[in-house]
Parts: structure tokens; sequence; C-alpha cells
């Protein structure tokens, strides 16, 4: 399996945390860290990711600097980066419609 979350670690590592501290900060439970940084979980809900990412002063765009992505997909993150933030609202609402995450 990709560790496409192997950055939390080495940023949790970088900052002096536990696997528990950093749970703690981002009021997740250490086993969601802890699956995430193995590469045995890739499935996270976006508001619990916004909550690690927080604890550790990284933003949602930083999940893409830190993942390989194709061409397209780089284009289409490049362009939701540059619009303004009603329009991102509209775009992600219409985006989490499509792949069903909502639900």
């Amino acid at each position: 399996m990709v560790k496409r979350f192997k950055f939390i670690r080495d940023k949790r590592n970088e900052m002096g945390l536990t696997i528990e501290q950093l749970a703690d900060r981002a009021h997740v439970s250490p086993d969601l860290i802890s699956r995430l940084e193995r590469g045995s979980r890739d499935d996270v809900s976006l508001s619990r990711l916004e909550s690690i990412l927080d604890a550790l002063n990284l933003k949602l765009g930083d999940v893409f600097d830190q993942t390989e992505l194709d061409e397209q997909s780089n284009q289409f993150v490049q362009a939701f980066y540059l619009m303004d933030s009603e329009k991102k609202k509209q775009y992600a609402k219409i985006f989490m419609e499509i792949i069903d995450l909502n639900s």
C-alpha cells in the first residue's frame, strides 16, 4: 500500500510529538494516526485530516505537495487553489457530492 501520509510521521517526529500527543492535539484517535502513518489506512474524512494537519501546523494543500499525483490531478489542485474562497466552497461541495463523501 502507498504510504500517502508518511509525511505526517516525518512532521510529527520533527516536532518531537508522540502519536498520542498528536492525536490529543488533533482530537482524533491514536489508532487513526498510526494507521495513516503506516499506510494501512488512507480513507480519512476531510475534517479529521484537517484537524491532524492543523495540529502539525500544515495546510490541506501540503498533502498534495507530499503526494505524487498525475498531471491532471495537479492541474485540478492548482486551479482549485487559485479560486476565491466562495468559489472553492461551491466546487468543494460539488466535488464532495460527486465522490459521495457527504453521505
